[in-house]
């Protein structure tokens, strides 16, 4: 989940933004719109035990359809204003919410943090690594965006795999990892970053991965 509010270094993308829809080899991206509550409630409330075991502001998250629907109205009032691109993470008939992936101006002037979660019924299948394949493509391809990151819990190994997966390297924590707006429990938080569209990896197809 991703949380407006307490972000550690906003900034706004005075230029063009990150594409409205992206498509992929088995998924589309899209920003949010109201009418989607319907797709998202069922899939936030079978994965927000799943997700929650590393992004615990998610049970936090609204679970009426009138509440979901006026929090994906806010995400897309911010992919507007050039502070937060959160996109649905949808199949390819765009009838099912497989997840949800952001790409967010957060850290620091010129650099934008990519963050995901998976459906729990699709976790292993290699969607979070190929929309953060995109994803990475579209920042990068922005003119004020020199830089990707990637902050996850060491523990959570499989979304630790997805960067290395697609080739960012791994750099020190940052010294306020604990005011990081998915920080939550003992373990480090490990941070990746790319600078280069020619550095990104393909990433494996076919094999049990996030």
């Amino acid at each position: 989940m991703f949380r407006s509010e307490r972000y550690l270094q906003p900034w706004r993308l005075t230029g063009p933004t990150p594409p409205r829809r992206i498509e992929t080899q088995r998924l589309v991206l899209r920003c949010w719109e109201p009418t989607d509550a319907r797709l998202f409630e069922p899939a936030l409330r079978v994965s927000r035990e799943h997700i929650g075991a590393w992004i615990p502001p998610v049970w936090d998250e609204p679970s009426e359809l009138d509440d979901i629907a006026r929090r994906l109205g806010q995400f897309r009032a911010e992919f507007h204003a050039g502070i937060g691109f959160v996109y649905a993470m949808l199949d390819a008939t765009e009838t099912e919410v497989l997840g949800e992936a952001g790409l967010m101006p957060r850290i620091g002037p010129g650099a934008l943090e990519i963050g995901y979660w998976v459906h729990v019924d699709h976790v292993g299948l290699g969607l979070a690594t190929e929309a953060t394949r995109a994803l990475t493509l579209a920042g990068l391809a922005l003119n004020e965006v020199d830089r990707i990151e990637i902050h996850c819990d060491a523990a959570n190994i499989p979304s630790a795999a997805v960067p290395r997966r697609l080739g960012y390297r791994l750099t020190r924590p940052p010294d306020l990892d604990r005011s990081h707006p998915d920080s939550h429990g003992p373990g480090d938080l490990l941070v990746f970053a790319l600078e280069a569209i020619g550095d990104l990896a393909d990433g494996p197809a076919g094999e049990a991965n996030a």
